[in-house]
């Protein structure tokens, strides 16, 4: 890993959680293998573009420490180097068999410790006949926590949130992928509602007011 990751780490102001009550950790890459999403992670990067032959690849490092953080998901790019990386929650291949719903989920909220350049990314949940996505743009930044309402999700075929059998996330996404990017994740969470909400928001319920057909 560069040393300008660690160097790089500036104090910064978080941008707002999602306005609601606790949280899930589905992952704060402190253990290997993961069981707090209910299966273990798969991690993989993809080099799209390498013109001066460097050195790149998205690991988690179970023993990384910063500031009370342990664990951290490094995605960490060479000069000139455009690579796709990929975390993959789905008990290896068993399906995680979450009822998202009954849980209450909201949405997601990401911890950075470091993004050095504004970079694409994918979010999808599966289940067995369908799935639910969202895209957009991380911004570079000291750290912060990135928030993914579940209202902006698009849902495709017949998602069922009480039985989401997998939970990826794609970084820089190859069709317009950023060169050079470094970046350190700390956590992935659910949000869900704070306690006292007058109806239990669930996961279904707000994607399918966005359903494609």
């Amino acid at each position: 890993m560069r040393n300008m990751l660690l160097t790089a780490i500036v104090a910064g102001s978080a941008s707002a959680a999602i306005a609601g009550g606790p949280t899930i950790v589905l992952d704060n890459f402190a253990a290997d293998p993961n069981d707090q999403a209910g299966g273990p992670r798969t991690v993989s990067a993809f080099i799209v573009d390498n013109p001066f032959g460097q050195a790149a690849d998205f690991t988690v490092d179970t023993g990384f420490s910063f500031d009370g953080i342990n664990g951290a998901a490094i995605f960490n790019s060479g000069v000139g180097v455009k690579q796709e990386g990929t975390i993959l929650w789905d008990n290896n291949g068993a399906g995680l068999g979450l009822d998202a719903a009954a849980l209450g989920v909201i949405g997601f909220e990401l911890d950075f410790l470091l993004v050095d350049l504004d970079f694409s990314f994918l979010v999808e949940l599966s289940s067995a006949d369908g799935s639910a996505s969202l895209t957009g743009i991380i911004g570079a930044g000291g750290a912060r926590t990135e928030s993914l309402m579940l209202g902006d999700f698009d849902s495709f075929g017949s998602f069922d949130a009480t039985a989401v059998d997998s939970v990826r996330i794609m970084f820089n996404l190859s069709d317009d992928a950023t060169g050079s990017l470094d970046f350190i994740l700390t956590e992935f969470r659910a949000v869900i509602p704070a306690p006292g909400a007058v109806a239990l928001l669930g996961m279904g319920g707000l994607v399918a007011s966005r359903r494609r057909r």
